[in-house]
C-alpha cells in the first residue's frame, strides 16, 4: 500500500538531502574525482546503455517517472537520450525538488516531493539511480510499491545501483558526505526486492568498469556487462501486463 505519511527514517533522509540540495554536485564530484569523470559522464552513459537494453525488450518509452530524482540531473538526459516527452521527477527532499525546478529548464517536466501526487498506471518507464541504498531496508518494499503503482501494466522499471562487489565504489562513497552511511544492496538482494514488489526481472548488467585513465579499454565494456566488476549495475524489471 502506498504510504500516506513519512516515517521517521524517511524524514531523516529527506532532511539530510535538504541540507545538500544547494551543493549536491560539489559533494558528489568530490567522490567521483578519483574516476576522472564528472556526474554528467555517468548520467549520459546510463541513458545510452539503458536505451539499447530497453529496445531489446521492445520498450520505446514516451513517459518516465524519475524516482528519487534529486536535483533533476537525469531529466534532460532522459529527454534527449530516450526521446521522453512526459517526465515526472519525485524526491521526498523538498529542497532538492525546489532546486530541480530552478535548474531544469524543460517546461514539460514536473517535480514533486509528494508521492501521493504521482498518477497511477501512467508511466511507460520508471528510472532510478543510486536511491535504494539511501532507503532503510525495512522501507524499501514500500518504495517499490510507489514505482509499481505509477507504472502502466507492462511498464519497465530501470533500477541503477552502486555495485557492492566493487571495492572502488566503497572508496568513492566514503568521500561523499551523504553516501558514507549508505547501505548498499548486492545485486541478488535488489532482484529479490523487485520480485517481492510484484515485478518480473528481465536482466542484470554491470557498467563503468574503467576510469578515465584507462578509457582506451572502454570499448570492451559491453563484452564485460555480465561480470560483476562495473561500478554500477542495471536491473530491468517489468510490471505484469493487464489480463
Amino acid at each position: 500500500m502506498l504510504p500516506t505519511t513519512m516515517t521517521d527514517n524517511e524524514a531523516k533522509s529527506s532532511a539530510e538531502f535538504d541540507a545538500y540540495a544547494a551543493n549536491y554536485d560539489e559533494s558528489l564530484n568530490r567522490g567521483l574525482a578519483m574516476t576522472g569523470e564528472s556526474k554528467e559522464y555517468y548520467a549520459d552513459g546510463r541513458i545510452q546503455w539503458m536505451r539499447r537494453r530497453l529496445a531489446l525488450h521492445g520498450c520505446l518509452p514516451a513517459s518516465c517517472l524519475d524516482f528519487g530524482c534529486g536535483t533533476g540531473t537525469s531529466a534532460v538526459f532522459l529527454r534527449d537520450g530516450l526521446q521522453v516527452t512526459r517526465y515526472a521527477g519525485y524526491d521526498p527532499s523538498s529542497d532538492s525538488i525546489a532546486e530541480a525546478r530552478r535548474l531544469v529548464l524543460w517546461p514539460e517536466a514536473i517535480f514533486t516531493a509528494n508521492a501521493e501526487k504521482l498518477p497511477s498506471e501512467s508511466f511507460d518507464l520508471a528510472f532510478c539511480n543510486g536511491v535504494f541504498h539511501h532507503i532503510p531496508p525495512a522501507e524499501r518494499l514500500a518504495a517499490i510499491g510507489i514505482v509499481w503503482k505509477s507504472l502502466k501494466p507492462g511498464g519497465i522499471f530501470a533500477l541503477w545501483e552502486n555495485n557492492r562487489w566493487n571495492p572502488a565504489v566503497h572508496w568513492v562513497m566514503s568521500r561523499v558526505p551523504f553516501d558514507r552511511d549508505a547501505q548498499m544492496l548486492f545485486p541478488h538482494q535488489a532482484r529479490q526486492l523487485l520480485r517481492q514488489g510484484g515485478l518480473n526481472v528481465l536482466s542484470t548488467d554491470y557498467l563503468f568498469v574503467f576510469p578515465a585513465l584507462l578509457k582506451a579499454l572502454r570499448p570492451s565494456e559491453p563484452a564485460l556487462c555480465k561480470l560483476p566488476v562495473g561500478g554500477q549495475y542495471l536491473i530491468l524489471a517489468q510490471k505484469p501486463a493487464a489480463d
